[in-house]
């Protein structure tokens, strides 16, 4: 799991810039203690997001289309049923808008 200061690091990016993606929910941190975690897969989803965004193959409000040909597999995040409600400790699924995975139910 990597804190929010090492992600900014690693993508070169400003925190500002990371808590916009998440609040247009392109990605969703897990919180420990109160605080932002990122799993390796949600580190490679962000690399991808801003390697569209840097090389200005879309724009940040087309993204959402974009991501939608990424594969939520990928992300280590779904499985094959998706809940229509979230339940405790689940992250959305990418599969469709408004599903969670429970798959991340601990």
């Amino acid at each position: 799991m990597y804190p929010i200061g090492m992600v900014i690091q690693v993508l070169d990016i400003s925190p500002h810039r990371l808590r916009r993606w998440e609040r247009k929910g392109l990605v969703v941190p897990t919180r420990k203690n109160g605080r932002r975690c990122y799993s390796e897969l949600d580190l490679q989803r962000l690399m991808f997001i801003k390697r569209l965004l840097d090389g200005k193959h879309c724009q940040l409000a087309n993204l959402p289309n974009y991501l939608a040909f990424y594969p939520c597999w990928q992300d280590g995040k779904c499985i094959s049923t998706p809940l229509e409600e979230p339940k405790e400790g689940a992250r959305p699924c990418w599969q469709k808008k408004n599903w969670y995975c429970p798959g991340q139910v601990p």
